[in-house]
């Protein structure tokens, strides 16, 4: 039997807690069902800094069984709630106590996993020094800025390096279990129980999912106001030197700034604004590629084309095909979840 620890604190995501404990579950049923009543394939447990109870933000708390975490398989460092830079530079503090151990598991040979803010808390324990690794696209600056010595590949979904994967935003989580479940069993199971999840083991990039409108966090104010201003005339002819002007900065300055605040240029900006733009109208109406290219400030076709492409790995019509009728659903939330108290065993 193959032994997954999965490393939590207070912090965790109890979606990913509950979805990496679930997802080897249903490999143990499906390993049953074609093995007729055979022994269990996996065991999944978690793990609390102090061994005590684990009491997640909706108020479910688990009891963590005594569990040696050293002597696992695997080891899933889960990830934990964080929208700014203050928290993501603190989110590792709950975690330390994993850090020896993580170290001596990775000199052990064992594999070692991390999705979303989870690959900040690796990235804070050193083990991603000099290594290729991927995260939450939406906190790409922050990482960077705080863990310049690790290779960020966030076009990806999922990277291995060695015996450590990273995998990227929220629900990667599932393409990290098949990644796990592939090493730790084999090809051909790994591929039944993604068939059997419903999930597209072929995933590979979050390059179609990135979103320009969530936006960068930054102080700069009149930059903040330029932005604006790009937003409400992206389809309008730009040149540097009239929008300098209408801010009352030298381009030398406007670009100084934008850089500083952005880690880009205006044209640059504009042109994923562009996209995004694009990308909602192919998501939400039934316009003509065309007529689209045409509302977000381009005549050429082909080099549309080419930018779009660039920027989310797919053609127009590609993104239509992908996005246009998950678009047209919406979820709502059941409300507050009632206090419960689970046993990890």
């Amino acid at each position: 039997m193959k032994q997954i620890a999965v490393l939590a604190t207070n912090s965790s995501i109890s979606s990913d807690i509950f979805g990496l404990l679930d997802f080897f579950e249903y490999c143990n049923v499906l390993w049953r069902y074609q093995q007729h009543d055979a022994a269990p394939l996996f065991h999944c447990y978690l793990v609390s800094p102090d061994g005590g109870p684990l009491t997640l933000k909706q108020g479910v708390t688990f009891n963590v069984a005594a569990n040696d975490w050293l002597q696992a398989d695997a080891v899933v460092v889960a990830p934990a709630y964080a929208y700014n830079r203050a928290q993501l530079t603190a989110i590792a503090e709950p975690s330390k106590a994993y850090f020896s151990g993580l170290r001596q598991a990775v000199a052990n040979g064992k594999l070692i996993a991390a999705n979303c803010t989870g690959t900040f808390i690796l990235a804070a324990s050193g083990l991603l020094a000099h290594k290729n690794a991927t995260s939450s696209w939406f906190f790409k600056d922050v990482f960077q800025n705080l863990y310049p010595e690790v290779h960020l590949q966030l076009n990806k979904l999922l990277v291995q390096d060695g015996n450590i994967l990273t995998a990227g935003a929220t629900t990667s989580f599932v393409n990290l279990c098949l990644a796990l479940t592939e090493l730790l069993v084999g090809e051909q199971f790994a591929r039944q129980i993604a068939k059997v999840m419903l999930t597209d083991p072929n995933r590979s990039s979050q390059i179609p999912y990135m979103d320009l409108s969530i936006g960068q966090q930054h102080n700069d104010v009149l930059i903040q106001q330029v932005q604006k201003h790009l937003a409400k005339t992206l389809s309008e002819p730009f040149a540097l030197e009239p929008l300098a002007e209408q801010f009352h900065l030298t381009k030398r300055t406007l670009l100084r700034r934008f850089k500083a605040a952005l880690n880009d240029t205006p044209l640059n900006y504009l042109q994923r604004l562009r996209v995004e733009q694009a990308k909602r109208l192919l998501e939400t109406t039934n316009q003509p590629i065309e007529q689209i290219v045409l509302q977000v400030g381009y005549e050429d076709m082909s080099s549309f084309r080419k930018l779009f492409l660039t920027y989310t790995e797919l053609t127009p019509s590609q993104y239509r095909h992908k996005f246009m009728q998950e678009a047209n659903f919406a979820c709502c939330d059941a409300g507050v979840v009632a206090t419960t108290t689970f046993v990890s065993q």
